[in-house]
């Protein structure tokens, strides 16, 4: 695998995450309850225990100061959030060395069935290994499945325009090389 293509996919990895986030994050204002998806998560994932409205914890945050809960919260996001973007990193450069072993297209359409499939299998399975436990306000199965299917096609569009770019640049190069200007001016 190519540098430039290891670049292609941690950069589509990174737009499609960021769309994934954005999109729950938009979701969560709409349904008037700020943040509800990444605290979710994190209870499902044990990064921080959160307590649910009108329910307690075995973490005592009673005892901590305001400060220390905020940096605490704010820690357990900046984890989250890595995690989450680490993982379509690593889905994406997947997606591009399994496309090109097997000589297939990756575009928008291609993407799409990759973030469908594979992108809501690791986030099913993932949630399934770490806990069996059901947490009622993460997103639904359909959420997700969209969301994934939307992130799937930018990777494969963002992949796609960037090789279309690098092929154009390389025909360029080409042709304002000695060689190329030496074969424009004898035909």
């Amino acid at each position: 695998m190519r540098n430039a293509d290891v670049i292609s996919g941690v950069q589509a990895g990174l737009l499609s995450g960021m769309f994934v986030a954005v999109f729950f994050f938009v979701g969560d204002l709409i349904r008037v309850a700020p943040l509800s998806t990444p605290l979710a998560l994190m209870r499902k994932l044990a990064l921080r225990e959160i307590p649910q409205e009108g329910g307690s914890t075995s973490l005592d945050l009673a005892a901590a100061s305001e400060v220390a809960s905020w940096v605490t919260l704010g820690g357990g996001l900046l984890a989250l959030t890595t995690l989450h973007l680490l993982v379509f990193v690593l889905l994406a450069v997947a997606a591009v060395a399994l496309f090109d072993r097997h000589r297939l297209p990756l575009n928008a359409a291609t993407g799409a069935v990759w973030g469908l499939v594979a992108c809501s299998l690791v986030f099913e399975l993932g949630l399934a290994i770490v806990s069996r436990d059901v947490v009622e306000d993460l997103p639904g199965f359909w959420s997700v499945a969209g969301a994934n299917l939307f992130a799937g096609a930018i990777m494969g569009g963002y992949v796609q325009l960037r090789r279309s770019s690098e092929e154009s640049r390389r025909r360029r190069d080409a042709s304002d090389s000695p060689a190329g200007r030496s074969m424009r001016s004898s035909g």
